[in-house]
């Protein structure tokens, strides 16, 4: 028995902050989800993804609500969760970092090409190591800034590199997120593989595009304090009440 396995080192541990919790269940691996409703179609990196049951074969993503792409998954009921190779780390990246209402160009700049889905009406990467197409179940709201996105697995394929014991991961590289940087100093998301690191620019080159999805979020908090101020409301209040207007404007569109 080797004695490595046995041996407890001395450990010590430090206090971390609870809002940065997730980054101590990183690195884990990192898939795109991808979708499309009627011409439209979303993509967007989602690291908490993971399996729920294998009988019936159940996964789940989970999204935040201001995405794009979580309006179009959920009114679109389906979508494709898509593994790249380390080498496509910057696409990847790019893909979180800039929204296509803010850059429709985003997916030519990340040489991100979609292809029908095979089992469902929905998109996958073109050129992806594996793909879990998937019906959407259900999503549940958990009172948190995401919602749980259930999905009932229709169709699975892979490359070669995949076996029935797992991948040969002498041959794929899949992309694990580590985390990013933190303030001050440039903003970098972390990727690394089996025995590399890299770290990628926020934005990815389209710093505009980032900077007018920030310029957009500071307009909207400044909005719901104004209106708070002159109605002597909360502002968690004018918030509810904004979201009543978004869902008359909306309409049937809002789900």
């Amino acid at each position: 028995m080797d004695e490595r396995i046995h041996k407890t080192p001395q450990v010590t541990v430090k206090e971390v902050n609870p809002e940065l919790f997730h980054y101590v269940i990183y690195p884990a691996t990192v898939p795109i989800i991808a979708t499309k409703l009627g011409e439209i179609v979303g993509a967007m990196p989602a690291v908490w993804t993971t399996a729920v049951s294998t009988n019936p074969p159940l996964l789940l993503t989970v999204l935040a609500p201001e995405r794009r792409t979580y309006r179009l998954v959920r009114e679109s009921g389906y979508f494709t969760v898509n593994y790249l190779d380390f080498s496509k780390t910057q696409a990847l990246a790019l893909l979180g970092d800039v929204s296509a209402r803010f850059a429709s160009e985003k997916f030519d700049r990340a040489g991100i090409k979609f292809t029908p889905s095979r089992k469902i009406p929905s998109v996958a990467i073109e050129g992806a190591s594996a793909v879990i197409e998937c019906s959407l179940k259900t999503v549940l709201d958990v009172g948190g800034d995401h919602d749980i996105f259930i999905g009932r697995v229709e169709a699975v394929y892979a490359t070669d590199d995949f076996t029935e014991g797992g991948w040969m991961l002498e041959k794929y590289k899949p992309i694990l997120y580590v985390g990013r940087t933190r303030r001050p100093g440039p903003v970098k998301r972390r990727f690394a593989t089996t025995g590399e690191l890299v770290e990628v620019e926020y934005g990815g080159g389209m710093k505009e595009a980032v900077e007018a999805r920030r310029r957009a979020y500071q307009v909207a908090e400044g909005t719901v304090k104004e209106l708070s101020d002159r109605l002597g409301l909360p502002p968690e209040e004018i918030a509810y009440i904004l979201l009543d207007v978004l869902k008359n404007l909306l309409g049937s569109r809002w789900k």
